[in-house]
């Protein structure tokens, strides 16, 4: 499996309900995705509104030949930074989470058992007015190893399953 194959496999999959940016990608990410999700509830007619619900989340995708710690530092910094940049706290906001996944040919070791270290969250005016969460994916494209953080563990199932299209080469 390759670096390319993975990424754009996984844009690929990820633009079925993400807005996609390749092209005006913020540096250093090859991709950045975006995802809305805002609902509204009421009560028989529309006047009679009841309450809305509105949840986002902002993925960065960066792919390199090896990554160590100095770079995962930075893209980790970078994508949680510009993901809060876009927050707009309010009573109608649910969420903003904030994803980070890098494809490397290797994974230093470093990398490797840092993982766990890599932890953001915040909320907003003591969560009543929201949270964001962060989540980081790790893929190790050559061996196929896949790391993640406590709340990337979500993310795991749905990326091996990816992978395993890539490598069947479907």
């Amino acid at each position: 499996m390759s670096t390319d194959d993975i990424f754009n496999t996984l844009t690929e999959t990820y633009g079925g309900y993400y807005n996609i940016d390749k092209d005006g990608a913020l540096p250093p990410f090859d991709a950045t995705g975006y995802l809305s999700n805002e609902s509204q509830q009421y009560f028989l007619v529309k006047a009679a509104h009841i309450a809305s619900v509105n949840s986002y989340e902002h993925v960065y995708f960066k792919k390199c030949d090896e990554l160590d710690i100095g770079t995962l530092n930075d893209l980790d910094r970078t994508a949680w930074e510009d993901g809060l940049s876009r927050v707009r706290p309010s009573a109608d906001h649910k969420n903003t989470d904030v994803a980070l996944i890098v494809i490397a040919d290797r994974v230093l070791e470093e990398v490797k058992s840092a993982i766990d270290t890599y932890k953001h969250s915040k909320n907003y005016k003591l969560g009543f007015f929201g949270f964001s969460n962060y989540r980081l994916v790790v893929i190790e494209a050559l061996s196929g190893l896949i790391l993640t953080n406590r709340r990337g563990r979500d993310l795991k199932d749905f990326i091996a399953h990816i992978i395993k299209k890539v490598g069947k080469g479907v």
